[in-house]
């Protein structure tokens, strides 16, 4: 390698110098061609070498030989004549070639310098009005290190060869071990990635390092945890349902056998019996198949400016009598001026006649029930609608879940009040339809003793 370099080094630097000297050659040829048309030959530059190296000198800027060593015959033949007192051209240093150019004139007679063969020179040709004149010859520059000057170099060659192979070395191990570092953990999360993929959500990484590779590790894990709650819902909701489904169809069954058996005879109350629990199931299918709408994005809504105040009056003033005849007390609390949102008023009335009709069926007698309109002040106004109702209530961890399908509190507000139960779906469907309404709706222990449930809706503008 140190050899190559040094070659190298030698070969770039004769190709500078080549480059220099064919230069030098073409403007000593300028200055000869002047010459020449001044003095009709070559003869005057014969045998007088101080005129020679004038002319060298002068044509590529170098210092002038001092005046007493050129003879006056010399100073008369010089080609490029100026004033005594002007200053001589600045031009940068030359490659010394005086006394290595030849010059041959048309007939190839030997005008000054020593013959040369024709190998390893440079030629020039001297050209005055499209002829050749004369022809420059010079030696081909070579340039050759020292001994010493070639010895140092590869010294330093191989101390630089050594130290770039040491950090090499160095960088490949520090590599490995960083790339063994990044690489473990990495391939644990494949491996859990792979579990979770095949159904094992219980798996967990373990988190080591509070890095990136931890960042992603605790994102996964998350991941897993969301997947494995979703699955328990899933299942969860399954068994509700299967559950939901064969109670009416368990109770049907069986009054049909009695009815067959004679055990229970055909009448009006035995057919209407039979006509509750195919509602029961009806309703149960109808909520189901709404849920799954909403899941997948293909509930319709229609949304329109809608006089919220009005809305709610009347829904609450259809439910007025049967309130009253469950000795259950409807109060109403509203402002005085409309209130106007982007609702669908269909959907939103489903949602208000779901809420009231949980409220009839699961408070005590007697009991009371408000219904509350209020637009809520702040940057951006939101219009609140509150049912709130009296004992009994459920316990307040239970709050949050009551939105959940199939949800079934064991609390005495879902058992005490005897009323039959619902799908266990209505206020899925509600929340459902709040959320696409880009409101919000949440369940508190109401001051009444009860359940209270707030529904917040944006203002129309």
């Amino acid at each position: 390698m140190a050899w190559l370099t040094v070659q190298s080094l030698q070969s770039g630097f004769n190709d500078y110098l080549k480059e220099k000297q064919s230069q030098e050659l073409k403007i000593l040829s300028a200055s000869l061609a002047q010459y020449y048309v001044q003095n009709g030959d070559f003869s005057g530059l014969r045998h007088r070498p101080h005129l020679v190296r004038q002319l060298i000198d002068q044509s590529l800027g170098r210092e002038a030989p001092p005046v007493d060593e050129v003879s006056p015959n010399e100073r008369a033949f010089s080609p490029l004549r100026r004033e005594p007192d002007a200053p001589a051209p600045l031009r940068p240093r030359r490659i010394e070639m005086g006394g290595r150019i030849s010059l041959l004139d048309e007939r190839g007679d030997p005008v000054f310098g020593p013959l040369r063969s024709d190998a390893q020179v440079m030629r020039e040709a001297v050209v005055v009005q499209g002829r050749t004149v004369a022809t420059l010859i010079a030696p081909l520059p070579q340039f050759a290190l020292e001994s010493t000057t070639s010895d140092f170099i590869r010294k330093q060659i191989k101390q630089i060869l050594w130290l770039a192979l040491a950090l090499i070395t160095l960088a490949m191990g520090l590599g490995l071990w960083l790339g063994k570092h990044l690489v473990k953990p990495i391939a644990g999360l494949r491996q859990l990635t792979r579990e979770i993929a095949h159904g094992r959500l219980e798996a967990r990484a373990t988190v080591e390092t509070q890095d990136e590779i931890g960042e992603l590790a605790r994102h996964i894990n998350a991941m897993a945890q969301a997947l494995q709650h979703s699955d328990q819902k899933r299942k969860k909701v399954m068994a509700d349902l299967s559950h939901e489904l064969r109670t009416p169809l368990t109770v049907m069954r069986a009054e049909v056998e009695a009815l067959i058996d004679g055990v229970r005879p055909l009448n009006q109350d035995a057919i209407l019996s039979l006509n509750a629990e195919i509602h029961h199931l009806k309703q149960l299918i109808d909520d189901l198949h709404q849920l799954a709408l909403a899941d997948a994005g293909d509930l319709h809504f229609n949304f329109e400016m809608i006089d919220v105040l009005d809305l709610v009056r009347q829904v609450g003033k259809r439910f007025k009598t049967r309130f009253e005849s469950a000795q259950l007390r409807l109060q109403f609390d509203f402002p005085n001026e409309a209130i106007f949102v982007h609702a669908d008023q269909g959907r939103l009335t489903q949602v208000l006649e779901n809420l009231l009709e949980n409220s009839l069926r699961y408070t005590d007698a007697p009991g009371e029930v408000q219904l509350s309109l209020n637009v809520q002040s702040g940057q951006s106004q939101l219009v609140q609608i509150v049912i709130a109702d009296s004992a009994p209530t459920v316990e307040p961890a239970q709050l949050d879940k009551i939105f959940d399908r199939l949800f079934r509190a064991d609390a005495a507000r879902f058992r005490a009040s005897g009323a039959s139960g619902g799908s266990g779906l209505g206020l899925s469907i509600c929340r459902s339809i709040i959320l696409a309404h880009q409101g919000e709706i949440k369940a508190t222990q109401s001051g009444l003793g009860g359940i209270a449930i707030h529904i917040v809706l944006p203002k129309g503008k």
